[in-house]
């Protein structure tokens, strides 16, 4: 399968009297770092879609909420972070080797300014992200016509990767079938990435606040097809969107796991998926979010025995379908993902643990991962 990673960071402060505070919208102008960022790779890549703003170009861009005047020109952006998208790749190993190479890059270039890049699921200090100044008229029409702006106020607070992933020679209809089995095993999986137990500076009742708000909001999966077959799908699914480039059709986005600090444990999800979409054997298929388990998945993770069964029954048949598609390395990867389910950890435990040896939310500063060229 084909594969391109987007990946969202926290920026923060890499020095100066407070190493490791969190820069976003409540401290950092989109007109302060915006000229900090613009020399970047992938300007002139025509595989990613720029948006009708132009501001997502390149392999890096900083991701938040897009405000406008009265009149619809825009604004300002409201800044949660910074995202990398990887241009597709032929296969994921080859993804993630260029999503580190990019990070590498983007990291050099913060660090000349005295910031650096974090993960984390959700941000672990702000409260909420509250509209200022107020919405105006012409956003709020804007904002009832585009569903993409659904749960802005989750959004704008959470981090997470998008696994893209297309399998050439598929029909509409093997796409389509793919997708709505990655929407019904989302929250079986989803633990292995966990990333956000910490909330307005200390711990949540959870060990994903990230999953427990965002189901009820936004989508896990997306599915692109062509404009005019998406037209015409788009009455039998809701996952169903216009595809933007000619190389977007036949793309499938699955958006629901936390950011992963691990590149190996992302490797192995973005593996999961692959053999999710394989399998002719998982049954469960859905076009709605399942909130109770979601939520049920959030809090307690693997040591919800039914998660912990679900995600049981996903690994054994993924990594059966990986190695009849002749993927061995792949299927051979998800058995830390299986150690992971038996001792029923998650990446959230890694961040608790560093807690409670701490005696803080934070190692350093921040209650995340800080990223310094990772392996």
């Amino acid at each position: 399968m084909r594969c391109g990673i987007e990946f969202e960071y926290l920026i923060v402060d890499s020095g100066g009297p407070e190493p490791g505070r969190i820069r976003d919208f409540s401290n950092l102008a989109y007109e302060e770092i915006r000229p900090l960022l613009e020399d970047k790779p992938g300007r002139d890549d025509a595989t990613l879609a720029t948006g009708d703003l132009g501001i997502r170009s390149g392999y890096w861009y900083l991701e938040g909420d897009e405000r406008f005047h009265d009149d619809g020109r825009f604004r300002t952006l409201v800044v949660k972070g910074v995202e990398i998208r990887t241009p597709p790749a032929p296969d994921v190993d080859r993804a993630i080797r260029s999503l580190v190479g990019i990070e590498s890059q983007l990291a050099a270039v913060l660090a000349r300014h005295g910031l650096g890049l974090a993960i984390a699921g959700f941000n672990p200090i702000r409260p909420r992200y509250d509209f200022d100044p107020p919405l105006n008229a012409w956003e709020v029409a804007e904002r009832q016509r585009d569903r993409s702006y659904d749960g802005t106020h989750i959004s704008t607070l959470s981090y997470g990767p998008d696994i893209n992933l297309s399998r050439p020679g598929w029909s509409a209809e093997q796409n389509l079938d793919a997708a709505r089995k990655l929407n019904a095993y989302a929250p079986y999986i989803l633990p292995f990435s966990f990333s956000s137990p910490f909330y307005v500076g200390a711990l949540w009742d959870g060990l994903s606040k990230r999953t427990y708000e965002r189901a009820a909001f936004r989508p896990a999966v997306k599915l692109y097809l062509a404009p005019e077959m998406s037209a015409d799908c788009a009455e039998h699914s809701g996952l169903i969107h216009p595809a933007r480039l000619p190389g977007e059709v036949g793309r499938i986005e699955f958006k629901a796991f936390d950011a992963i600090p691990s590149v190996e444990v992302l490797t192995a999800c973005c593996h999961l998926l692959e053999g999710i979409c394989l399998a002719t054997d998982l049954s469960q298929r859905s076009e709605t979010p399942d909130l109770d388990l979601y939520r049920r998945a959030a809090l307690a993770g693997f040591a919800d025995e039914a998660i912990a069964d679900g995600a049981l029954e996903v690994l054994g048949k993924a990594q059966r379908a990986l190695r009849f598609a002749g993927d061995f390395r792949a299927a051979q990867s998800l058995e830390s993902l299986e150690a992971s389910r038996d001792q029923k950890t998650t990446p959230a435990h890694d961040l608790l643990g560093r807690y409670f040896r701490h005696g803080d939310l934070y190692s350093g500063r921040l209650g995340a991962a800080t990223v310094s060229g990772r392996t």
